[in-house]
């Protein structure tokens, strides 16, 4: 009951805080905004600005900062996936260098050979002639446009 009544007598003579400002024009043309009336020398008149205040933010469960052991958890968990991806990006990297480094041998092997053979399935050789060694050609460039970055 005690407390009752005195947060009645609070809430009773609690009075709403509103800050007086006051926004003038001074000598040089520049617009002030100041707590204090303008002086009266001042270019124009004041006005005074009636500025409310604003209210507190509502206290949510979502606003409640975290246990700090699961605060940590989740750190540990995002630098985890941070370096597993980091792992894979090493990875595909390692493997793009190695499809370069493929790709460069073919372009070389295809624009530096004057007759290409290959196998004709039968366990005979069939000679390549220059169309499909032009696309050949293109393709490996292709790859090593793709690959060699």
């Amino acid at each position: 009951m005690k407390n009752f009544v005195f947060t009645g007598l609070i809430l009773l003579f609690s009075v709403t805080a509103s800050a007086q400002v006051y926004k003038w024009v001074d000598e040089h043309g520049k617009t002030q905004y100041t707590d204090l009336p303008p002086p009266p020398g001042a270019a124009r008149d004041g006005q005074r600005l009636n500025i409310k205040p604003v209210p507190a933010p509502a206290n949510n469960e979502a606003s409640k900062s975290k246990n700090p052991a699961d605060e940590r958890l989740e750190f540990n968990k995002r630098q985890e996936q941070r370096k597993e991806e980091e792992t894979k990006q090493l990875a595909k990297a390692e493997e793009n260098k190695k499809k370069c480094i493929d790709a460069q041998g073919q372009v070389r092997l295809y624009t530096d050979s004057p007759r290409l053979t290959v196998p004709d399935g039968s366990g005979g050789i069939a000679y390549v002639d220059d169309d499909v060694r032009q696309k050949k050609i293109a393709e490996a460039n292709k790859a090593v446009a793709a690959f060699c970055k």
